[in-house]
């Protein structure tokens, strides 16, 4: 059984169930739950399930992705600015 099929499975337990399968399975994992995961891990899961069309090269992450400063822009936000030309856009579209 896949974890898709296990999950779907238990969201059709009454909530009790669902609460004590939760305990139980804290319980069992114990600390490992509580451990975080790499982004490596989470990028292999994400690849896993279809969600990410490759994983990122880590090697490509530089320091000076950390200085990244946003720029201020005065107007309205960008945003804004894109629902609104998508709303003009769907307007002109259905004439």
């Amino acid at each position: 059984m896949s974890s898709h099929e296990l999950l779907s499975e238990i969201q059709k337990l009454p909530v009790v169930e669902q609460r004590h399968l939760l305990r139980t399975l804290a319980e069992s994992l114990g600390d490992q739950a509580q451990q975080p995961i790499s982004e490596d891990e989470v990028h292999r899961v994400l690849f896993e399930k279809g969600i990410i069309g490759n994983i990122p090269d880590s090697s490509a992450y530089t320091d000076e992705d950390e200085d990244f400063e946003a720029i201020e822009v005065i107007g309205k936000p960008l945003s804004e600015t894109i629902i609104k030309e998508r709303q003009r856009r769907g307007r002109l579209l259905s004439r």
